[in-house]
């Protein structure tokens, strides 16, 4: 009876040593699981964290972009404004200075008619006024005074509208210098757009194809989209980058005419 109780006694410590070690794995794999739990919770928040600037800086360009968009258009609608504007003084001055020669011709024909009655009157020895004569040559000397101011204007009109039209021609006939380089400042991979240090003043036109190079590799291509003085805008070809390659601020751009790079 004695030996069973050992036996017993020895099994029973046997079975608590198993146990103890099994739970001591088992707790050492909960904690590992616990930590791998909180390391991917943490990760996933700076995800989140990262995600929310992101989005923030992208909202923030948008909002730029759309700001400088507006002022393209409203600086494109200024000067049609303008072109307008000097085209309609033109015609308003032409139909004015038609006006006065219409009115110098009748002032003209009135003084003729009083010279033939006044020449008349002058046969029959009869005392002539020569008042209302006198007044109507002062009138017409007015009008073709006040025909010669206007018609001055005229000239300075149809002179600013001719500026005006040869600018816009000059500024559609506008082809990129070959060669030309600059370089990306910013870049929004949420919308696919970058922002580059050349503008209007070193003569970027719209839509005008230039080719990102980093280095001595080109990595991909850009479409001007939006014109500033000193800045632009330019959709990114997501299509010419090569997988895994992106664009990045300090790459540099240069246009090539379509026979450079035939």
């Amino acid at each position: 009876m004695g030996k069973i109780l050992v036996f017993i006694s020895i099994a029973v410590s046997l079975a608590t040593a198993v146990l103890g070690f099994v739970n001591k794995g088992t707790l050492a794999t909960t904690r590992e699981q616990r930590d791998g739990f909180e390391q991917e919770a943490t990760q996933t928040k700076q995800t989140l964290d990262q995600t929310k600037k992101d989005l923030t800086t992208a909202t923030t360009e948008k909002a730029a972009v759309e700001a400088e968009r507006d002022t393209f258009k409203d600086q494109a609608a200024t000067a049609q404004a303008n072109a307008d504007e000097a085209k309609r003084k033109v015609t308003d001055l032409e139909s004015k200075i038609s006006e006065k020669e219409g009115e110098i011709t009748k002032l003209t024909t009135d003084k003729q008619a009083l010279e033939a009655q006044i020449a008349a009157a002058s046969t029959t020895a009869a005392p002539v006024d020569t008042t209302e004569l006198d007044n109507l040559k002062k009138e017409i000397e007015a009008q073709k005074i006040a025909n010669e101011a206007m018609q001055t204007q005229l000239d300075a009109a149809k002179a600013a509208a001719a500026t005006l039209e040869q600018e816009k021609r000059d500024r559609m006939a506008l082809t990129m210098r070959d060669g030309l380089q600059g370089r990306v400042l910013a870049v929004n991979k949420a919308w696919n757009f970058v922002v580059l240090n050349l503008g209007d003043k070193n003569g970027v036109i719209n839509n005008a194809e230039m080719l990102v190079k980093r280095g001595n590799n080109l990595i991909g291509k850009v479409r001007i989209t939006s014109v500033e003085p000193s800045t632009s805008i330019a959709d990114i070809d997501v299509a010419s980058l090569p997988p895994g390659v992106t664009i990045t601020p300090g790459d540099n751009v240069i246009f090539r005419s379509a026979s450079q790079e035939q």
